[in-house]
C-alpha cells in the first residue's frame, strides 16, 4: 500500500483521475465565462479561443471519466436538467433530495441545529 492509500484510502490513480476530471469541468466552465465576456467585448478571435478551449477540457474531462469507468453520455449543451435522462436511459422521476433522514433537515424558522 502506497503513502497516498494509507493516508487517503484512496488509491493514487484514482485520486489523480479525479484531481484531473474536477480541474478539467472547472476549466471548461471558466472558458464558457470567459467566452461570454469575450462576446460581451465583441472580440471574435477570442471568443474562438475559449470555445475551443473549452471543447478541449471537455474531452479531457470525458477521458477522465471513461477512465474510472463512468460511462454516461455527457449532456448536450444548452439542453435543460429536466430533459436529461439516468445513466439507465430513463427520464428522473423525482427531484434529488439531501441525504439523511427528513425529519432531521432544519426547516423554515426551526432554532434546532443539524447534527
Amino acid at each position: 500500500m502506497d503513502y497516498g492509500e494509507r493516508t487517503t484510502g484512496t488509491r493514487d490513480e484514482h485520486y489523480n483521475l479525479i484531481s484531473v476530471l474536477y480541474h478539467a469541468l472547472n476549466g471548461a466552465d471558466t472558458c464558457d465565462r470567459y467566452a461570454l465576456d469575450a462576446e460581451t467585448a465583441g472580440d471574435e478571435r477570442l471568443v474562438a479561443f475559449f470555445r475551443e478551449t473549452q471543447v478541449m477540457q471537455s474531452q479531457i474531462a470525458e477521458r477522465a471519466k471513461g477512465l474510472l469507468g463512468i460511462l454516461e453520455p455527457p449532456p448536450e449543451f444548452g439542453t435543460s436538467p429536466a430533459t436529461e435522462t439516468t445513466a439507465s436511459g430513463s427520464t428522473p422521476d423525482m427531484p434529488r433530495t439531501p441525504l439523511g433522514d427528513p425529519s432531521e433537515q432544519e426547516g423554515p424558522g426551526s432554532s434546532q441545529p443539524r447534527p
